[in-house]
C-alpha cells in the first residue's frame, strides 16, 4: 500500500512539473492562431517509407485511391509519387529546413525538393514545422507552386497529464516527441475529423539492420521501399549534431522514443474518437488494432 502511495505521487508530482514546463514551452515557442487542417475523405492512409509499402502498393492500391493520403520525406523521389498523387506530404527532419542554394551538401533533399516542384501538378498539402515558416523550400514553393498549400504544425513536445496534452495537442500548439516522422502525420491526421486512420509501410524493423563490428562500433542499414536492398550496405552510424559515434544504448533509446511516440497517439486517438488502424504488411508497432484490407 506504501509502495503504491510513492508510486502514485511520484507520478503525481511528475506529471505537474512536466506540465508547467510545457506551458511554458507552449508560450514561449509555439506560434498561436495556426489555421485548421479540414480532411477531404473520411478515412486516411499514412505510407510509411518501409520495404513492405512495396505490396501494399500492388495489393491494395484500389483501397488507398479512396482515402486521404499522407506520404513522407523522399516519397517524392519513388516512381509511384506522380501516379499516386498524394494530397498530402509531411516533413519534419531539420535537414529539409536547413538545405538552401548556399547549403545544397544533400542531395538527396535537393531531389526530393525538385521532384516535388517538377511533377506536383495536382493540389497537395505540405505539413511542415511552424518554425521552418522562412525556410528555403516554404518560400521557394510558395513562388512556384500554387496549387500546394503549406500548412503549419507547432512542433513543440507537449508532456505531463493526459487531458492537458490532449488539450494542447488539439489545438496544435504542442505535439509528442516524434523521433520517427510517422508519428508527426499521425499526429496531424489525429487534429481532422477522419473515422478511421490506416497505416502503410510501418515496418519499424531498424534493430534487425544492427550489427557490431570487432570495434564495438554499431553499424545499420536503412532500406526504404524504394531502394534495392542488394545495394544497401551497412554504414557506420555518425550522430550529426556533434559528428560523433553514438553508442548502441542510445540507438535503443531513440528507439523506444519512437515506439512510446505512439502509446501517447495511441491515447490521443481516442480522445479524439479516431481509430488508427494498422495496415502494414510488416510492423513492430503494437499500439494499434492490426487489420487487412
Amino acid at each position: 500500500m506504501l509502495f503504491d502511495y510513492y508510486i502514485k505521487t511520484g507520478a503525481f508530482f511528475e506529471n505537474s512539473l512536466q506540465s508547467v514546463v510545457s506551458l511554458v514551452k507552449v508560450i514561449l515557442l509555439s506560434k498561436l492562431g495556426l489555421p485548421k487542417f479540414s480532411n477531404q475523405k473520411p478515412n486516411a492512409s499514412i505510407l510509411g517509407n518501409g520495404p513492405s509499402l512495396n505490396q501494399a502498393l500492388s495489393d491494395n492500391l484500389d483501397f488507398l485511391k479512396e482515402t486521404d493520403i499522407y506520404c513522407v520525406n523522399l516519397f517524392a523521389l519513388s516512381a509511384v509519387y506522380a501516379s499516386l498523387k498524394p494530397q498530402n506530404y509531411v516533413l519534419l527532419d531539420p535537414a529539409f529546413f536547413m538545405f538552401s542554394e548556399q547549403n545544397d551538401g544533400r542531395q538527396d533533399i535537393k531531389k526530393t525538393f525538385d521532384a516535388i516542384i517538377q511533377q506536383t501538378d495536382w493540389a497537395m498539402r505540405l505539413f511542415v514545422p511552424a518554425r521552418s515558416k522562412n525556410s528555403y523550400i516554404v518560400k521557394k514553393l510558395k513562388q512556384e507552386r500554387t496549387n500546394i498549400q503549406i500548412c503549419f504544425f507547432n512542433y513543440t513536445i507537449v508532456r505531463g497529464f493526459p487531458a492537458f496534452r490532449h488539450w494542447f495537442f488539439k489545438h496544435n500548439l504542442g505535439m509528442p516527441q516524434c523521433q520517427n516522422i510517422l508519428a508527426a502525420s499521425l499526429y496531424v491526421a489525429l487534429l481532422q475529423d477522419y473515422k478511421n486512420v490506416y497505416l502503410f509501410g510501418a515496418d519499424h524493423s531498424w534493430h534487425e539492420e544492427i550489427r557490431i563490428t570487432e570495434q564495438n562500433e554499431f553499424e545499420m542499414r536503412q532500406v526504404h521501399f524504394y531502394d534495392n536492398a542488394n545495394n544497401i550496405k551497412h554504414e557506420k552510424v555518425i550522430d550529426v549534431r556533434n559528428n560523433s559515434r553514438p553508442s548502441l544504448q542510445a540507438q535503443f533509446l531513440s528507439l523506444h522514443k519512437v515506439f512510446y511516440s505512439y502509446e501517447i497517439l495511441g491515447a490521443f486517438a481516442k480522445y479524439r474518437k479516431i481509430k488508427v488502424l494498422n495496415a502494414s504488411k510488416k510492423t513492430y508497432i503494437d499500439a494499434f488494432e492490426r487489420v487487412t484490407v
